[in-house]
């Protein structure tokens, strides 16, 4: 994913890079579909561009004691 970012006063002065603050540039990140940790996911998302549709459930932590979590 590709995100329009621009310099903050701090980040730029760490990085020494003063003559960038409040300029903006395109970020590269990456994006981990599977990232969602607090349903019960039936399958793995692959990629964006698939067309298939992946069931859920959210995990009820009520039914588990806090030494196991």
């Amino acid at each position: 994913m590709k995100v329009l970012r621009v310099n903050r006063l701090r980040a730029a002065i760490l990085s020494d890079a003063i003559d960038q603050i409040g300029k903006f540039k395109t970020v590269e990140r990456l994006v981990n579909l599977n990232a969602d940790r607090k349903r019960l996911w039936l399958d793995q998302i692959q990629s964006v561009e698939s067309k298939t549709k992946n069931d859920s459930m959210p995990i009820l932590l009520s039914h588990f004691y806090k030494e196991t979590i």
